[in-house]
């Protein structure tokens, strides 16, 4: 199972529509669940607490691993264990926060709201390569 963890709540209506939309295609193509957490250090930690030991933690951030779209689709698709990917607000994640992996977007700078959009389509690719659906050629 995957989760997609946002810290935070949207303020850009459009670019939460188009989450919404992303994430409504996801449905059809495998199971991910959104969950969205105040931006508070202390329910931050406490949700992540909760969950060491039950998956992989992910936190996307800028310096973290690289991997094409390819590359992407085979190793979440092929994983194990459940994956939490954890999409921080405009602040990042906690100073004393450590996870299991980061993993970078792109070498450029996204807003984080964009960047959710982002993560959601690359899950939407990887889930429709894993269908053999048409829409990553």
């Amino acid at each position: 199972m995957v989760y997609c963890v946002f810290v935070g709540a949207f303020k850009d209506k459009r670019l939460l529509k188009l989450s919404e939309e992303f994430h409504q295609r996801l449905q059809r193509l495998w199971p991910v669940t959104l969950v969205e957490i105040p931006r508070n250090e202390k329910a931050v930690l406490k949700f992540i607490e909760g969950k060491k030991g039950r998956g992989l933690l992910v936190s996307l951030a800028p310096h973290g691993q690289s991997m094409d779209s390819q590359a992407f689709a085979q190793w979440v698709t092929r994983a194990s264990q459940d994956i939490y990917f954890f999409a921080w607000d405009a602040d990042g994640p906690p100073p004393s926060l450590s996870l299991t992996r980061s993993l970078s977007l792109s070498p450029m700078t996204f807003s984080h709201e964009l960047s959710r959009v982002l993560l959601l389509e690359q899950l939407y690719r990887a889930g429709a390569v894993l269908r053999g659906h048409p829409y990553p050629h």
